[in-house]
């Protein structure tokens, strides 16, 4: 499998499909690069495609300090990956905690960044976590390390907004959901979800940003308050709501999804030379 090293010897799975332009993802907290697979077709016929995992996910390293995990070390996981493929500029985004990435790192690379694309994602937007998801991750950790991946599953399908508005939609997606978190570490997980709790509040930050910005929201999906305010901030953004669609928009509105990204990445590949 491959993988890039970070400045901490930390090993970060990415998969590659296609030629073009660069577009490089990550998948929402808990989540791989398998969550993209309905997209990977057409997006890469387009775009080289780089898929990618951030540290406690998956196929990347899970390392068991807490300390080595936070958005900061996310952005440093995201800038190795670019730096070992040899890309100099590129489409950066994902979905939720991996929008949240992207945003970091257009932030602090922005002469690295083409574009950024935001799907699904509070924590792009930068804003406190209200209390109700504090208690709600607070308790994620507890049973992640107390009781395990299957037991966390059930208590995301249960507890977990993001979740249960998918299974609304698709209630066949229970099997795979099962499978998402069954790839996880549970001290890989539970230090993720330490690094969100401990995110850093960059709403105020939002203004700077001066590359085309697409936000794409669900209309059953939480985090879509959070974006309507990245919205607002980013001077020129343009936000899709999809419809109906969950926390897992790229998932339950594939098509659309997909030619939303590509109309957007088009016209930034149009205006800006490779």
């Amino acid at each position: 499998m491959p993988y890039a090293r970070t400045d901490d010897r930390a090993r970060i799975y990415y998969e590659e499909h296609g030629e073009g332009t660069p577009l490089v993802l990550a998948y929402g907290i808990g989540g791989n690069a398998k969550m993209w697979d309905v997209n990977v077709p057409g997006l890469a016929s387009r775009h080289r495609l780089i898929l990618w995992e951030p540290r406690g996910h998956a196929r990347s390293d899970a390392p068991s300090d807490p300390a080595k995990y936070s958005f900061h070390r996310w952005v440093l996981d995201l800038k190795a990956v670019l730096d070992h493929l040899g890309i100099r500029r590129a489409h950066v985004g994902g979905l939720s905690l991996g929008a949240g990435i992207a945003t970091r790192f257009a932030l602090r690379f922005p002469g690295r960044v083409r574009s950024l694309v935001v799907t699904n994602s509070s924590s792009a937007t930068g804003l406190p976590l209200a209390w109700q998801n504090i208690v709600m991750r607070a308790r994620s950790i507890e049973i992640t390390l107390t009781q395990g991946m299957d037991a966390m599953a059930e208590f995301a399908m249960a507890a977990n907004p993001n979740v249960s508005e998918r299974l609304a939609l698709d209630p066949g997606a229970k099997a795979e959901l099962y499978e998402e978190y069954r790839r996880l570490t549970p001290i890989g997980y539970a230090n993720s979800l330490r690094a969100l709790l401990a995110m850093d509040h960059i709403t105020d930050q939002l203004g700077r940003l001066r590359m085309p910005v697409l936000l794409i929201g669900g209309d059953r999906d939480p985090s879509l308050e959070p974006m309507t305010v990245m919205h607002r901030k980013i001077r020129g953004s343009k936000l899709v709501v999809l419809s109906p669609a969950s926390h897992f928009a790229n998932r339950d509105q594939p098509e659309v999804w997909n030619r939303t990204v590509l109309e957007f990445l088009a016209r930034c590949d149009r205006r800006r030379p490779r």
